[in-house]
């Protein structure tokens, strides 16, 4: 998805215009085709975590040093709006 490896996907900030850190890919989702179509994203300075799906589509790789981020429109506040994930205990 977007160019990049599931790796690079995984080791990708998701970042907002300005390039502030918003959270932490934990996961690659897929779609019932089998396309990567959301990402589980860790909220940056949530405490307790604070998991929330997050749309492939609209996310922009942008080149951060040699690592590459993962630029949104969206606003810290409103990726806190998204619904929470509550993810299973072990």
């Amino acid at each position: 998805a977007l160019g990049l490896s599931e790796a690079q996907l995984l080791n990708a900030d998701v970042v907002d215009g300005d390039g502030k850190e918003l959270g932490d890919d934990a996961q690659v989702l897929r779609g019932p085709d089998g396309k990567v179509d959301r990402l589980l994203v860790e909220i940056e300075d949530s405490n307790p975590d604070r998991y929330v799906h997050v749309p492939v589509l609209g996310l922009k790789p942008i080149a951060s040093g040699n690592d590459t981020d993962l630029a949104t429109t969206m606003t810290m506040t409103e990726m806190k709006s998204l619904p929470e994930v509550f993810l299973p205990t072990p």
